[in-house]
């Protein structure tokens, strides 16, 4: 059952003084060789007001059950605000992956967006359920790659599976007043992926900044359909010169050894403010989440001259199409 899939963790800071900081929800993804790997989000770790993990945490992990088993922290990361914990144990703990499906995301097909964020309580056996629909626009947080459902949840939700009417858990859920901002499925197994090979995600410098489609305004939705009728994809909306400082890839590296890392200007880029990417690789997608998977968590790089698609009468918003062979 659902029950068996979710844990509820809490830290202190300060252990001698028994201090409790912060609850919330997660998953058990994993349970290998008598260790079970939980996700949840790293609210659970860091320091208020920083992106900086805490000292001397201690994590309780709370199971369905009730049994209480001590974590401890395996991998984090801040951006996407993901905590990875380990825990002991003698007897089996069920586990279930994420949904590495990103057909549910596309909002051109004519399917059910019906969804459903659990979350639990420390007491035995509790679950807490808001039922809701995705929304076809980004998080109002500063990452590009949270999406929104309309199911809303406490704080205890936060970390906690968003799943849909089949079963999957599509994504993990982030607290905001008005809506359930979340990470998706596809997103954070590319991310539980670079912890087990690289210890952190990896983000190479790319310099874009995209956005869906469907979070353009009307006017501007008008204009492109007419010229690229049921076009779908993303649209540039900047371009800039990355910084190597705030590059997770590092000279010296190991696994590959990095010996320099350049910065190209964007103006010897074929890609513009404007443009509209509709594949990558010879696969479509219709969201912003997906293109960073695709271009960036997978390394390919966005500065590879890219097959254009250039059509007559092309508007200011919309240039031309870009498709990456």
């Amino acid at each position: 059952g659902v029950l068996t899939w979710l844990y509820h963790n809490e830290f202190n800071l300060f252990p001698a003084e028994d201090k409790h900081l912060f609850s919330c929800s997660g998953t058990i993804v994993e349970f290998l060789k008598g260790v079970g790997c939980v996700v949840t989000s790293a609210s659970l770790v860091k320091l208020p007001h920083q992106d900086e993990i805490a000292d001397k945490l201690k994590v309780n992990v709370c199971l369905p059950s009730g049994e209480t088993l001590e974590g401890s922290v395996s991998n984090v990361d801040f951006c996407y605000n993901i905590c990875v914990v380990h825990v002991r144990s003698t007897s089996q703990l069920p586990a279930k992956r994420f949904s590495a499906d990103t057909t549910f995301f596309n909002f051109d097909d004519c399917h059910s967006k019906d969804v459903v964020a659990l979350g639990r309580l420390c007491k035995r056996w509790s679950l807490n359920v808001a039922s809701g629909k995705l929304t076809p626009r980004r998080s109002q947080f500063d990452c590009e790659e949270l999406l929104v459902s309309s199911c809303r949840i406490s704080k205890r939700g936060v970390g906690g599976p968003l799943m849909d009417f089949d079963g999957n858990i599509i994504g993990m859920n982030f607290y905001d007043k008005k809506e359930t901002p979340f990470v998706p499925g596809f997103i954070m197994l590319k991310c539980l992926q670079h912890f087990n090979d690289f210890g952190r995600v990896i983000r190479p410098l790319h310099g874009l900044r995209v956005k869906t489609l469907h979070e353009e305004q009307l006017t501007v939705l008008e204009k492109i359909h007419l010229v690229f009728p049921g076009v779908c994809g993303v649209i540039v909306e900047k371009v800039q010169v990355p910084s190597p400082e705030h590059s997770e890839i590092k000279a010296g590296d190991s696994g590959v050894m990095v010996d320099k890392i350049e910065v190209h200007s964007p103006e010897h880029s074929e890609i513009k403010v404007g443009d509209i990417i509709t594949h990558v690789d010879g696969i479509p997608f219709s969201s912003a989440a997906e293109v960073v998977v695709i271009l960036f968590l997978d390394g390919i790089n966005p500065s590879q001259l890219p097959s254009l698609l250039t059509l007559p009468g092309s508007t200011n918003h919309a240039a031309k199409l870009i498709t990456y062979a």
